[in-house]
């Protein structure tokens, strides 16, 4: 069975430049005939006190930051993971949503929505990211309005009701009231699918009845599937160490 490495340096600090590291890193091993389909990343400092990123855990020091939660099945001539490319691109987004004004604007409303309603902060995050880029104006050609891209039916079900002075879409993209809305719906979706955080992403998307109809599982809806592993990635790399 053949073998391989590949590291990235990182001679400067911020996490935006790390973070590209590791995407770089990722694409690369995504790009090499013969990679593996797991991948794991570790990050240790060498000699020179040089952070660097590796494929290949040292014999000492290393600290994992992305664990792909499987082992090696196959030979090293496996076709590479297709989960690859999710992370890679869940790197640059969090690059890129820790670099934005509009998410840094939310915090305060983001930590409130998560504590109040019981979401995992980086889960509710990931969502957000996913749904608008942070953009709290954001409304979709479906009419999903604001952060969490919330339909003016689920809105009302959790009680946001248009009044004169304040219509849906007026009340949705403040921040404060759509992270509010959003988070209580995913957290009873949650609750729902027993905390299987996969099945209630997907019903966020596609809606609690395509899952239950699916078996309590993701429905086959490429735009779905897709969501949920975009979601996931991006969780997966908020969550790292």
């Amino acid at each position: 069975m053949s073998s391989f490495a590949l590291s990235v340096s990182v001679p400067v600090t911020g996490l935006q430049a790390r973070l590209r590291a590791l995407a770089a890193l990722i694409i690369a091993l995504s790009a090499v005939d013969g990679a593996p389909a797991w991948a794991n990343v570790w990050k240790y400092v060498d000699a020179s006190g040089v952070t660097q990123f590796t494929n290949q855990p040292p014999k000492n020091g290393a600290e994992l930051v992305i664990d792909s939660g499987q082992t090696p099945t196959r030979s090293a001539r496996a076709e590479p993971s297709a989960d690859l490319a999710p992370e890679a691109a869940a790197l640059e987004t969090v690059a890129q949503m820790h670099a934005s004004p509009q998410y840094h604007a939310v915090q305060g409303s983001l930590t409130a929505a998560s504590l109040s309603n019981g979401v995992d902060h980086a889960l509710l995050k990931a969502v957000v990211v996913t749904e608008s880029g942070f953009q709290a104006d954001a409304v979709s050609r479906k009419g999903a309005i604001g952060l969490m891209q919330i339909m003016p039916a689920t809105a009302r079900r959790y009680g946001v009701k248009p009044t004169h002075d304040a219509p849906l879409k007026a009340q949705l993209v403040d921040p404060e009231v759509n992270l509010r809305t959003g988070s209580r719906y995913l957290a009873d979706l949650l609750r729902l699918f027993g905390d299987e955080t996969e099945l209630a992403l997907a019903a966020y998307n596609a809606g609690e009845g395509a899952v239950m109809r699916a078996g309590r599982r993701i429905p086959n809806y490429k735009e779905t599937q897709q969501y949920v592993k975009k979601v996931m990635a991006v969780y997966r790399v908020l969550k790292a160490p």
